[in-house]
């Protein structure tokens, strides 16, 4: 019987895989083709997409799979949308992103806000995934212009969407 015993940085180094593993925002570089044809835009999708086997495969998947339209379901404090972004930021070293929801009115409200977690401040990429809800100040079937803003205030990202 093979017994491994952990202790020390051993365990740590574990650790830190096994959260890298299930945070499900790490990922691959994407290429600079890909980076470039998505510069500056949110792309909201159901779930994550997979890579294709090249460049113009994965702009294509990407590109298929973006939703203008989030479905949310009911939850205990109200609907819930959860959705998976994928951030293609205008410019990298950003040491705080914050993702913004400001109302489609004229007034451009900002309704909510949520932080996002950074792996790597010089990624071009930022993802992952995301469940907000009315309890944040969302209002079924509004547009929302949704703006993801620097530590500087800088809009780094936007796409829109509206959440049914």
């Amino acid at each position: 019987m093979l017994r491994l015993t952990l202790r020390g940085p051993r365990l740590v180094s574990l650790f830190a895989l096994l959260v890298c593993l299930a945070s499900g925002v790490a990922r691959a570089a994407l290429s600079d083709a890909v980076v470039a044809a998505f510069k500056g835009k949110v792309v909201l999708t159901r779930g994550a997409v997979a890579e294709g086997a090249t460049d113009k495969e994965t702009i294509a998947r990407l590109k298929a799979a973006q939703v203008s339209e989030l479905n949310g379901a009911p939850g205990d404090d109200g609907r819930l949308w959860t959705f998976h972004y994928t951030v293609f930021v205008k410019k990298t070293g950003n040491v705080g992103l914050t993702l913004q929801f400001v109302s489609g009115e004229a007034d451009g409200r900002l309704a909510a806000e949520t932080a996002l977690p950074i792996v790597d401040e010089q990624s071009p990429v930022i993802e992952g995934n995301l469940t907000i809800g009315e309890s944040r100040g969302l209002v079924r079937g509004k547009a929302y212009l949704l703006k993801v803003v620097n530590d500087k205030g800088d809009v780094v990202a936007k796409a829109s969407a509206i959440f049914k």
